[in-house]
């Protein structure tokens, strides 16, 4: 297990400041999930974890600050799954979750015996080992999900970083990934961190929730501080209510989704108005 550390992280594109500085720490086994509306700067926050972005301040892993490691070094402590990967035609799923391997790969060198153990192995654990063959291009959403986290997997990283990992996929395979990931995390000690945008099955799955607007960080703690009424509707400008079930679990509901008109009202511009 690992403890992942942001201290003071700041990302700035062309335009200015995007995210920052965020200072927090991930507890070693722990998951933390950011959250935040559209342009909060989530994803650009995992980017600067995985080395994708440059990036100001400090992000280290047990102590260790990532930018003083190699790309291949840096890729043996975390792992990315994106949120719009590249999907390489003609690929079978066996090789592209092979490509997790070559962190661990030499330069010039071919995978060994183990690296096929390895992603054998992953491809077990996901339950993928009847789809090895098959191409990428002919998976399902919920199939494609678990092949990039078998790839993740395969990387043998102590920390896996996870960018909105259930925005293309039905209620039920939603939960299906999000719980596959809980076990990866219980059963090989990863620390993970990821972004979402459904709240609930975020205050659900993580321990604790970093709320980003519009690049700085606004809440922090477990998902019960965070997911309040007060702080949803001040930053998200948003319509909530927030219901505790039995088990402990937040779902946040939106209310007044729709606003009742007065019979026989017609809209100012006269749009959908009757003859």
């Amino acid at each position: 297990m690992s403890v992942v550390r942001l201290e003071a992280v700041t990302v700035d594109y062309g335009r200015g400041r995007a995210v920052g500085p965020v200072t927090v720490d991930v507890g070693a086994g722990r998951w933390l999930c950011l959250i935040g509306p559209n342009g909060a700067g989530k994803t650009s926050l995992l980017h600067a974890v995985s080395g994708l972005v440059a990036y100001g301040g400090s992000v280290s892993v047990d102590g260790t600050p990532l930018a003083r490691l190699r790309p291949a070094a840096r890729a043996r402590l975390v792992a990315l799954v994106p949120q719009q990967p590249t999907v390489p035609d003609g690929l079978s799923v066996t090789d592209y979750v092979l490509l997790g391997r070559n962190p661990h790969i030499p330069r010039f060198g071919i995978e060994s015996a183990t690296d096929r153990a390895v992603v054998a192995a992953a491809l077990d654990r996901l339950e993928l080992t009847a789809f090895a063959n098959r191409h990428l291009t002919t998976l399902s959403g919920g199939e494609l999900q678990r092949v990039l986290l078998a790839r993740a997997l395969a990387q043998q990283t102590p920390v896996l970083l996870l960018d909105e990992p259930t925005s293309a996929l039905d209620l039920g395979h939603q939960q299906q990934v999000l719980r596959l990931v809980d076990e990866l995390r219980l059963d090989y000690g990863l620390t993970v961190l990821t972004s979402m945008h459904d709240l609930t099955l975020a205050g659900a799955f993580a321990d604790s929730l970093l709320l980003l607007d519009r690049g700085d960080p606004v809440a922090v703690g477990r998902p019960a501080e965070v997911l309040t009424e007060a702080i949803l509707a001040r930053y998200y400008r948003a319509d909530v209510q927030v219901v505790t079930a039995p088990d402990g679990t937040i779902a946040v509901v939106p209310t007044l989704a729709r606003r009742p008109r007065p019979a026989g009202e017609q809209r100012a511009d006269g749009l959908g108005a009757r003859p």
